[in-house]
């Protein structure tokens, strides 16, 4: 396998070297701009040699503490072999940082049945700042311990959601255009200021979860994780928190209770609709004029 090295007169000798294999070009010299202009030593690797060539090269390059990789680059390898790879991976190299890529219907593939032990999950397309906050998360986590189920994270994904279960009434319409209003805000600043703006995971969520709740829908911790725009393990920690505050709770689909999905508790449906109302009354008395 081939590799190339990229980095620039800030990067310090003692960092961990990140190891980048990616298909698509885009990305992958996306990866290697934003990781580079921030001081960190990259390699590149052709996933296509196949699994094994990787393997081989994670073993001979020690230097090489976390690999990003999206799993659809490895050459004869289908996702579904996914948690197998990241095994193997762990067994040659404890003390490697695994980062997966992903298109978000690829990640959400890995049900409650797949357990992966990796530093993080980014859905593509991949923005800047998430990129090196979950870089900066795994060099940390690599230069603290070195024990292969110490400080990774045990990513638990269960299944995707079922189909929704009715459409709204008139009467929620009101609260429906409010929440796309401040989505509206959102896709604009991100548009805008992709350099440099990060969107808010725990509103995201939140928002995310009053809109199923109007729409009679049922969320999957899955969808909610995509929906957050940030880290899969950012936002397990996020949900972890809102649990803790009682404004969310878990419920089992009684036909599959592999199935887990996540609601608003009635605190945390009154505190969200509390935001939401208060923004639209804001924009209604602006509207109406002195």
């Amino acid at each position: 396998m081939l590799l190339n090295s990229s980095t620039n007169d800030r990067a310090a000798e003692a960092e961990t070297t990140v190891l980048l294999i990616d298909a698509n070009a885009a990305s992958l010299e996306f990866m290697v701009r934003a990781l580079s202009q921030r001081g960190t030593r990259v390699l590149t690797g052709d996933g296509g040699v196949g699994v094994e060539a990787t393997l081989e090269l994670l073993r001979s390059q020690p230097e090489v503490g976390i690999l990003v990789i999206d799993p659809s680059s490895l050459a004869g390898y289908s996702n579904s072999q996914t948690p197998d790879f990241v095994q193997r991976t762990a067994a040659v190299r404890p003390d490697l940082q695994i980062i997966l890529v992903a298109e978000p219907p690829e990640l959400s593939r890995f049900t409650d049945t797949h357990v992966l032990e990796v530093a993080d999950l980014l859905p593509k397309p991949l923005a800047r700042g998430t990129l090196l906050r979950a870089v900066f998360e795994a060099q940390r986590r690599h230069a603290t311990s070195r024990v292969p189920h110490g400080e990774s994270v045990v990513v638990r994904l269960p299944e995707r959601a079922g189909t929704p279960r009715r459409q709204p009434g008139r009467e929620l319409s009101a609260d429906l255009r409010a929440l796309q209003w401040l989505t509206d805000i959102d896709e604009f600043r991100c548009r805008a200021l992709a350099d440099v703006f990060e969107p808010d995971a725990t509103w995201s969520m939140l928002s995310e979860l009053l809109r199923a709740q109007l729409l009679r829908q049922q969320i999957s911790v899955t969808s909610l994780c995509l929906a957050s725009r940030s880290p899969v393990t950012t936002a397990l920690r996020r949900i972890e928190r809102l649990q803790a505050a009682g404004l969310v709770s878990f419920n089992l689909d009684p036909k599959d209770r592999r199935r887990k999905y996540i609601e608003l508790t009635a605190a945390g449906s009154a505190r969200v609709t509390e935001v939401i109302r208060g923004v639209a009354r804001r924009l209604g008395d602006d509207a109406a004029g002195p």
